[in-house]
């Protein structure tokens, strides 16, 4: 079973990822072309609003609750 690199992390297994909020940027104009790729290709995007719960879950662990660093409140 794959697991995501914060429940690595957790585990001590893998570095942690934080949070890439407002570390990258990109234009609209780059942003639609890549939407009207994806879309012709016929990829569908994935959802992934409760995928650490889900994940979390799945492998009988409490969802990890992370905390905003201050940089991050900022952005």
């Amino acid at each position: 079973m794959p697991l995501s690199s914060h429940l690595l992390a957790r585990r001590g297994l893998a570095a942690r990822i934080g949070n890439l909020l407002g570390r990258l940027e990109f234009s609209d104009d780059q942003l639609q072309r890549k939407d009207k790729d994806l879309n012709t290709a016929g990829v569908a995007m994935p959802n992934f609003v409760n995928v650490g719960r889900e994940l979390a879950k799945e492998i009988n662990e409490e969802p990890e609750v992370e905390e905003e660093s201050e940089e991050e409140r900022e952005v």
